[in-house]
C-alpha cells in the first residue's frame, strides 16, 4: 500500500478547470479529476496561519485538546510499519512539525521574475519528491510521500504572460501596467495556476513511470481557498467586511482523490460528490487506507474517512463549522453559509437583539460569491443554525 499527497497552503478552487473555470488551462488537474473523484464541498477547518493543523492531528479546530492521547498522523502510521516522508517547499510550519513524520525536509526555489520554470518552489518540490519516491529502501515498504507547496507565487518567464492576450483582446494593456499592478492582475495569477498544473503533471507522470503494482492513493488538495497575489506575498482582499474572510471563496478548497490498482474502489473514477467534507478528514482517510486502527478518539466534529464517505459507510454530514483565528466562525450547510462574529455576540445589547446584527447569511449554492446578505430577512434560519450548533457543542 502506498499514498502520495500534493498539498497547497491555499489555492482557489474556482481557478481550476475541474471546478468550473473555463479560461485557465489546468489539463493535469482535469485529467486527475476524470480518473478520480472531485469533492465539490471540501472546506477548511481553520482559516489562518495554522490552517493545516487538522492535517496533522485529524481533529476539528473546536475539538478540546487531549495531551495524553497521541494524535499525529505520523505516529499512527509509524505504529503500523508505514514509512513516511514529508517534503516542504519553504520554511516548516507548526502543523508540519506536529505531524511526526519519519523524515521531514525542506527545499528552496526562486519565486521571482526571471526564474526558470524548473527553479520555482513547486518545481524543486516535485523534483525532490520523485527522487524520494524512487529510493529503493522507501519503495519496499508501505509508504506515504507528502509534498507541500506554498500558494501560487510569481510565475516565471513564459508563464507570467501566458494569459495577457486574453485580456489585451478586450482592451487591457497589461504589459503597460506597473510591476506591482501587473503582478496582482488575474492574468498573472492564472499563469501561476497553470505553472502549478504543469508540475502536477510532472509528478503524476513520474509516479506512473515507476510501474508499481501496489495499490496507490493519490490526493491533491489545499488547506484553504484564498486567492494569492505574488507581489505582496500574502492574501489580499479589497473586501472591507471582515466577516468575508470566512466566505466560500476563502473556506472552499480543492480536493481530488484517485485510487489505482485496488479492486475495492475500481468504480471511483470520473465521479463528483456533494458530501460536506473538511480538512480534518485527511488523517482518518490515511489510517483507513493503510488499515491502521484509529489512534484518535472520535469526539464531536472529528474527521471521518473520505473512503467511507465514498462507499456510503458513514452518514453524510448535514453541517460543518469553520473558524478563523480571531473572533469569527461559520456554519456551512448545503443550503446556507452563516458567518458569526463571536465578539459581537458577547456584547449584551447585541446578543439579545436581532441575530442579523452579529451574523451574515448567504443562500447556497445560488450565491456563489457571497454578495447578497439575507440575514435581516431570515432570522429564523439564523436562530436554527446557531441553536443547532449550541446544542451540538453541549452534547
Amino acid at each position: 500500500m502506498q499514498a502520495v499527497i500534493l498539498s497547497f497552503d491555499s489555492l482557489a478552487a474556482n481557478s481550476l478547470g475541474c471546478y468550473g473555470n473555463v479560461w485557465i488551462e489546468t489539463p493535469h488537474w482535469d485529467r486527475l479529476a476524470t480518473a478520480g473523484v472531485v469533492f465539490d464541498r471540501h472546506f477548511a477547518d481553520t482559516v489562518g496561519p495554522h490552517s493545516g493543523m487538522a492535517w496533522a492531528n485529524g481533529q476539528h479546530a473546536l475539538t478540546p485538546a487531549n495531551p495524553s492521547t497521541p494524535t499525529s498522523v505520523g505516529h499512527g502510521l509509524r505504529s503500523s510499519g508505514v514509512a513516511t516522508k514529508l517534503i516542504v517547499a519553504g520554511e516548516l510550519q507548526t502543523w508540519q512539525r506536529h505531524a511526526e513524520f519519519d523524515e521531514i525536509r525542506t527545499v528552496e526555489g526562486k519565486n521571482e521574475p526571471g526564474a526558470k520554470p524548473d527553479e520555482v518552489p513547486v518545481a524543486k518540490l516535485v523534483q525532490a519528491g520523485l527522487s524520494a519516491w524512487n529510493e529503493d529502501s522507501f519503495a519496499k515498504v508501505p509508504r506515504l510521500l507528502w509534498l507541500h507547496a506554498p500558494p501560487p507565487g510569481h510565475p516565471p518567464e513564459g508563464f507570467d504572460s501566458l494569459y495577457f492576450e486574453d485580456f489585451e483582446e478586450r482592451g487591457q494593456q497589461i504589459s503597460e501596467l506597473s510591476d506591482e499592478a501587473r503582478a496582482e492582475h488575474p492574468a498573472v495569477y492564472a499563469g501561476s495556476v497553470s505553472l502549478l498544473d504543469h508540475w502536477l503533471g510532472e509528478l503524476l507522470a513520474g509516479i506512473e513511470a515507476v510501474g508499481s503494482d501496489q495499490p496507490t492513493l493519490i490526493i491533491v488538495m489545499a488547506a484553504k481557498g484564498y486567492l494569492w497575489h505574488p507581489t505582496t506575498g500574502s492574501a489580499k482582499s479589497d473586501l472591507q467586511n471582515p466577516r468575508l474572510s470566512l466566505s466560500d471563496q476563502c473556506i472552499r478548497a480543492p480536493l481530488v482523490l484517485k485510487i489505482d490498482r485496488d479492486d475495492r474502489y475500481r468504480d471511483f473514477s470520473c465521479l463528483r460528490t456533494n458530501r460536506l467534507v473538511q480538512t480534518c478528514d485527511l488523517v482518518p482517510t490515511l489510517l483507513d487506507w493503510f488499515g491502521v486502527a484509529p489512534i484518535i478518539p472520535q469526539p464531536l466534529l472529528a474527521g471521518q474517512s473520505w473512503l467511507r464517505e465514498l462507499t456510503e459507510e458513514v452518514a453524510p454530514r448535514s453541517r460543518l463549522q469553520i473558524v478563523d483565528e480571531g473572533c469569527l466562525d461559520a456554519v456551512r450547510t448545503a443550503d446556507w453559509l452563516c458567518v458569526r462574529d463571536r465578539f459581537l455576540e458577547s456584547v449584551p445589547d447585541l446578543s439579545t437583539s436581532n441575530p442579523a446584527s452579529r451574523v451574515s447569511l448567504f443562500v447556497k449554492p445560488e450565491d456563489i460569491w457571497d454578495v447578497n446578505d439575507v440575514a435581516s430577512q431570515q432570522p429564523e434560519v439564523i436562530s436554527e443554525l446557531l441553536e443547532h450548533e449550541t446544542s451540538e457543542n453541549r452534547s
